[in-house]
């Protein structure tokens, strides 16, 4: 095996442990660790990074991003040790996302507030457990928006939904979209919630916590990923509206009052959705077809 060759399978194995073995772990609970302070991908890179690579402060300060795509071969073995050492049980998981966050300058927050914590970045908001095992929606609206505000400029004239709009029963990804998306140096879970918008068809739309049930996740983190979406329009992260059927985010900004919502508008409307502007909602059903 030549060294360019070994390089590029230890990046694949780096890539799944933390992108898809540590993350499935926590979302399954696994009694390997007493408890799981994370539960997506990014997450559990930023700690493994930090530990392997920061060791004396953030990994950034060593390492220019993306990490995956610079790191030496010796790194990637390191990452890679520890990695399998948390899925294992043989390092505490809590402790070194303490060391991490300690390393960022943040205090680590208590065990007990571990279970709420799904993203560290900028927070939307999230589905959480009812008494039954039926999981009550959250609008995702609530930490990130301002008072709702309408835009007055926008016209609130309801266009029906023409007939003439294709909207294809079983949505198939384009092939070269497709590697795009999974060739890009984006995290696996971003790849993958760019990959369920690509099902979405012309003239529907579907919600943040539409999309985690599908991806088993939340929807703060949906969110959070489609923050910055480098394939847009092509992925359609216009057709994704909050729980409420608000409008949700766009171009990194909440709701009808962000200076993007008009875009977000027209881009629905031109397909054939629904939006009163005087409610800064859509109406229709959510489209939940994911396969």
């Amino acid at each position: 095996m030549t060294t360019q060759s070994r390089t590029e399978a230890l990046r694949n194995e780096w890539k799944r442990i933390y992108g898809e073995t540590l993350p499935s772990l926590a979302l399954s609970k696994s009694p390997v660790q007493n408890s799981w302070p994370v539960h997506v991908d990014h997450c559990f890179g930023r700690i493994i990074l930090d530990n392997v690579i920061g060791n004396d402060g953030p990994w950034m300060n060593k390492l220019k991003a993306p990490a995956v795509q610079h790191m030496t071969s010796e790194q990637l073995e390191g990452c890679i040790a520890l990695g399998n050492a948390i899925a294992a049980g043989r390092e505490n998981l809590v402790d070194l996302d303490a060391k991490s966050l300690r390393l960022r300058g943040k205090s680590p927050k208590p065990a007990a507030n571990s279970k709420r914590k799904r993203e560290e970045s900028n927070p939307i908001s999230r589905g959480e457990r009812g008494s039954g095992c039926k999981r009550r929606q959250i609008d995702i609206k609530t930490a990130l928006s301002p008072p709702f505000k309408e835009i007055q400029d926008v016209p609130s004239i309801h266009p029906t939904r023409s007939s003439a709009i294709a909207r294809p029963i079983s949505p198939v990804i384009d092939s070269e979209l497709h590697h795009l998306i999974t060739s890009s140096d984006l995290t696996p879970f971003r790849q993958r919630v760019l990959l369920a918008l690509c099902q979405v068809p012309v003239g529907d739309f579907t919600t943040y916590v539409a999309v985690s049930d599908h991806l088993h996740s939340s929807a703060r983190a949906v969110g959070n990923a489609l923050r910055n979406n480098p394939f847009a329009p092509r992925v359609p992260c216009h057709r994704v509206v909050a729980a409420d059927r608000s409008l949700g985010g766009f171009g990194g900004e909440w709701g009808m009052q962000g200076k993007h919502a008009r875009e977000k508008v027209k881009l629905l409307r031109g397909e054939g959705v629904v939006v009163d502007t005087a409610k800064g909602k859509v109406e229709g059903d959510v489209w939940k077809g994911f396969r």
